[in-house]
């Protein structure tokens, strides 16, 4: 893992914001505009708990094996990381998205389903819409809150 500051999370959170809004504006590049929304969302998430935790850069707690801030700073899980910001009530994932190949895709791996083109085994489910849409609530309550 490299080290990332707080003012790198929240300039990745708003350069990849910039460009999903551009390819949803175009309605272009289904997966790679859902990837750089999961990355958007993750960046401001981790900048968020930064904020929380008033540490601007996280050496102190990626180096420290012991510091229970390190896997939730380190994990994709955005529940996870949600939940550790207190809007787990607020934003929820959906089921499990099943993939064509039968594997189960949930928040923390669903950048490598975008990431890798894996489609959805039923896409009449439309979960994988269902996912970018609360992706996005949480894209624009970070917008409020940043």
């Amino acid at each position: 893992m490299i080290l990332a500051d707080k003012r790198d999370y929240k300039r990745g959170y708003t350069k990849h914001y910039t460009a999903y809004q551009i390819l949803r504006a175009n309605n272009d590049c289904l997966k790679s505009r859902r990837l750089l929304l999961v990355y958007c969302v993750e960046c401001g998430l981790k900048y968020k708990l930064l904020e929380k935790w008033k540490e601007n850069n996280p050496r102190t707690i990626i180096t420290n094996d012991k510091d229970v801030r390190k896997p939730i700073l380190t994990s994709h899980s955005l529940s996870r990381i949600i939940k550790e910001l207190g809007q787990a009530g607020t934003f929820r994932f959906s089921k499990a998205i099943e993939t064509k190949h039968g594997d189960y895709v949930n928040d923390e791996t669903y950048h490598q389903m975008c990431r890798y083109g894996v489609t959805e085994k039923n896409e009449a489910n439309n979960c994988e819409g269902v996912y970018e849409d609360e992706l996005l609530k949480i894209a624009e309550w970070l917008k409020e809150v940043m």
